[in-house]
């Protein structure tokens, strides 16, 4: 980001602490290149979780719109629970 006189604009900042585990985490990604800095790093994630929580929010309205709630039975729960069970889910 650049101002009209080429100079860089000033990005607010921002201090997280981290145990050593997360900042091996960090300093793992930065080895591998894709990253060149812990800030691209953050900001990567930051702008994956607002996707993630959109993505959960159109969910939950698809669900408010969808109709009037019908009570799941028995059936339905067993059907559930053989789905969630099968081997194409990876549950046994």
């Amino acid at each position: 980001m650049t101002n009209n006189s080429g100079m860089r604009a000033k990005l607010p900042t921002m201090n997280v602490s981290l145990t050593d585990a997360l900042q091996g985490v960090v300093d793992e990604r930065l080895r591998s290149g894709l990253y060149n800095n812990a800030s691209e790093y953050v900001r990567e994630l930051i702008r994956r979780d607002e996707e993630a929580a959109s993505q959960l929010r159109a969910i939950y309205q698809a669900g408010i719109d969808s109709g009037e709630p019908v009570l799941m039975t028995d059936e339905d729960w067993a059907a559930l629970r053989a789905v969630a069970r099968s081997p194409a889910t990876g549950q046994e």
